[in-house]
Formats: C-alpha cells, structure tokens, sequence
C-alpha cells in the first residue's frame, strides 16, 4: 500500500471552491454531506495510512479558530460547517433560501461538540467521547437519512468485518452520490480499495445527488390538514409522509393510512380527467407563488 496523493489537495475544496458550489446545494445536502464527512474521518482513523490524511484535513477545518465565515481556500467540511452552523447570510445562497432559513432557524448545531471530535482526529488514536459526540452531531442535524449508518459506524471498533465491509460501502455509496466532487470522495474510494474493504452484498440505494429540503409544518400548517379531511388523531402521522418521502424512506402502514384522505383527493381529479387535473395544477402553482 502507497502514500495516497490526494495529500496534496486537502486544503482546498473541490465540491465548494466558491458560491457557486453553494447555490447547488440544499441545507439537507450541506447537512447529511457534514454527518457523511465526519462519519468517513471516523472510519479512516481506524487504519494506519490514513490517520495522516484525517489528522491533517481536519486541522485544516480547525485552524482558523471557527467557521463563521465563507472561505474559498477552506476544506468541504469547513465550508459545510459554515453553511449549517456560521454565518446565517450563507444560506441565502442556497438552492432553497427560503426552506434553508427555516431548516437553519430550527437547528441548533453542537459546535464545541463539532471541534471536540475534529481535534480527537487529529491524535493518533480513538477517543472514547467519538461516538457519543457522533450521537449529538447526528441528533442535531436535520431530516438525515443516515442515522442508521452512523449508529454502525460510531461504534466502528466493535463491528465484526462482515458488518464493517457493509458499513464501508454503504458510506462509499453515499459519498460518491452525494458529494461525487468533493475533496474526500477519491481518497475515500482508494482507502476502501486498498484496504479490501468494499462489499458485494450491499445494494445502492442512494437516490439522487441533491436532496430537496423539507420543513416540517408548524400549528398553522397541521390544521390546513384537518380542512382536507384528515382526521384530527391522524394529524400527527399525515404532515410526516411529505418528511418520509423526501427523504426517499418507506412509509409505515399507519402513515399511509393517516394520509390516505389526501390521496382520495387526488386520485378523485385523477379519474375526472384532464380539465380538473389542469385547474388542480394551476392552484398548485398560484400555491407555490404565495409560499415564496
């Protein structure tokens, strides 16, 4: 095994060199890309190798003190951390400024936490506090679809190889289709191929490489519900189908059920044909227009 050569890169940002990078991405996009780069440092530090290319990319994230501001010469990870948890300005950048606001208002994300793992990166060895602090970083993120791949992960040490090779891949999967460009995907991809660490039993699933943000409703939103029929103890289930499915997971049988009166409107102008399926997208844009 070789000194890998993407040593020669980490300090500069490929998937965001600059705000252009930005206005590509969704706040649920800067915020399971940071879960995913921390998750890929945590597993890269068990291995001899690449303990140089952890210590030495997340110095480069620690060593401007903070990550209040944008920084063109920053790292990926320091400028995610920058959308999701500096200056709140950042995020009038993004694909969805409006959504991002509201995800970013509703966040609070643990960044003593964040310099306490980063700086146990550094060292050569785990620390004890790393999966617990994986636990606050994930806990506070929102609408990540990850969860459960960082429970495997944060306690990586304890895994036997079959369900380490899984877990490797299943991250490997979600780097390359979320973060295709950034700076960690290529050492990553050699890390797993050097180390035999790829496996042939797990399935991509990975949907997409942006993910829309979703805003879960407040009071006001749940109610709107109610006047489409849904009744008042299925409210709790139905506004979290939208959640679910934006995040390409499954919905549970009483979900569907709870939603299902919103569904019988739609298949109604369905089967009415296509001068109500016309004048029902022309509402839904005149909708679109005032939640601007």
């Amino acid at each position: 095994m070789t000194e890998y050569k993407f040593l020669d890169y980490i300090a500069e940002g490929k998937m965001i060199r600059n705000t252009d990078g930005v206005s590509r991405l969704t706040f649920t996009d800067a915020s399971d890309l940071t879960l995913l780069y921390f998750l890929a440092l945590h597993v890269m530090r068990h291995y001899p190798i690449s303990r140089r290319f952890v210590k030495t990319y997340s110095e480069e994230v620690l060593k401007w003190q903070n990550w209040d501001a944008f920084r063109s010469t920053g790292n990926d990870l320091y400028n995610l951390l920058n959308i999701i948890d500096g200056d709140e300005k950042i995020v009038e950048k993004l694909s969805n400024p409006r959504a991002a606001k509201v995800m970013r208002q509703r966040s609070s994300f643990p960044t003593l936490t964040a310099k306490r793992l980063l700086r146990s990166f550094s060292n050569a060895n785990p620390s004890m506090s790393d999966a617990s602090d994986l636990v606050k970083i994930d806990n506070s993120l929102q609408n990540s679809r990850y969860s459960g791949l960082r429970r495997r992960i944060a306690n990586y040490k304890t895994l036997i190889p079959s369900e380490r090779r899984r877990a490797v891949t299943e991250l490997e999967n979600a780097l390359k289709a979320r973060g295709r460009n950034s700076d960690i995907v290529d050492y990553y991809i050699m890390f797993v191929q050097d180390y035999d660490l790829e496996s042939s039993q797990v399935k991509d699933t990975e949907p997409r490489v942006s993910v829309p943000d979703f805003v879960e409703p407040d009071t006001k939103d749940i109610q709107m519900l109610r006047m489409l029929g849904v009744p008042n103890k299925d409210l709790p289930f139905a506004y979290k189908v939208l959640s679910l499915t934006t995040r390409g997971l499954g919905i549970p049988p009483r979900f569907a059920q709870a939603y299902r009166p919103i569904m019988q409107i739609i298949d109604d102008v369905v089967k009415a044909g296509p001068g109500y399926v016309n004048l029902l997208k022309q509402v839904h844009n005149r909708a679109r227009s005032v939640k601007r």
